[in-house]
């Protein structure tokens, strides 16, 4: 009994260990990781987080802050990146996270383009007509929101409030650069939102993994039409530009 418990015991802790963060960022009255490791640079004001407290989550509003993170899974390395959002203006675009170089295939971001409608376009960003990956969802100011970008080398899933929205074949993503940006595409700065609880694995977590973190981190769950998430990616193409045309026509 005791070699089967303690079995269970190791089991535990190595699945916990793995599926781990490599940097988490809580922004509580601060803009480091939770090891203290690194930090963002940038300005920002500390606001409430999606629980109400003060100072526990970030605003960012037409500022950029960047972290130099020498570790940030690169080329086709899985990755998930988890991230809270309370978008305050949503006629612009909001560029969320991103990190990389602007050519093809170079990057790895997350840009909910500008509205003036109940829906916006969310760009999976790779850098490039043919690499990035669009879909329209509906969107909506003053509500918090999980999205989760998930790789595993071949394939990338999109995912909002724990509830896979996408999956799509990616291969041969090249993502090089260690810059970590919030609010900013290559130089350009577009964003008014709060930020909150920032994670970053070198993993690609599974789809019960991302559903538990996001039960377990919200304070009251948001049910989505998904009915209503438009999932054609060549209907929107047509009307949507890519990462780089969003660039030069900011």
């Amino acid at each position: 009994m005791k070699k089967i418990t303690l079995s269970t015991l190791l089991l535990t802790y190595f699945v916990s260990f793995a599926q781990s963060p490599i940097h988490e960022f809580t922004f509580d009255g601060n803009l480091s990781n939770s090891n203290k490791s690194v930090a963002f640079q940038g300005i920002g004001k500390f606001t409430k987080d999606r629980f109400g407290v003060d100072k526990k989550a970030l605003r960012v509003s037409n500022e950029s802050l960047v972290a130099n993170i020498d570790n940030l899974p690169q080329n086709d390395s899985p990755r998930t990146i988890s991230i809270w959002v309370k978008f305050n203006d949503i006629t612009n675009s909001n560029y969320i996270w991103g990190y990389g170089a602007a050519r093809n295939n170079s990057y790895c971001g997350l840009i909910h383009q500008g509205t003036s409608t109940a829906e916006s376009s969310l760009n999976i960003a790779a850098w490039g007509f043919k690499n990035d990956f669009i879909i329209a969802l509906p969107l909506s100011k003053e509500i918090w929101y999980n999205y989760t970008y998930v790789y595993d080398g071949k394939n990338a899933a999109i995912y909002r409030n724990g509830i896979l929205l996408e999956t799509f074949f990616a291969p041969n993503r090249q993502t090089i650069g260690n810059f970590f940006k919030i609010g900013n595409v290559n130089s350009l700065v577009s964003i008014d939102a709060d930020i909150d609880d920032l994670k970053i694995y070198n993993i690609a977590l599974s789809n019960e993994a991302i559903s538990n973190q996001y039960l377990s981190n919200v304070p009251t769950i948001i049910v989505e039409n998904n009915s209503s998430i438009k999932k054609s990616k060549q209907e929107v193409k047509k009307k949507i530009p890519s990462t780089k045309a969003i660039v030069m026509n900011k």
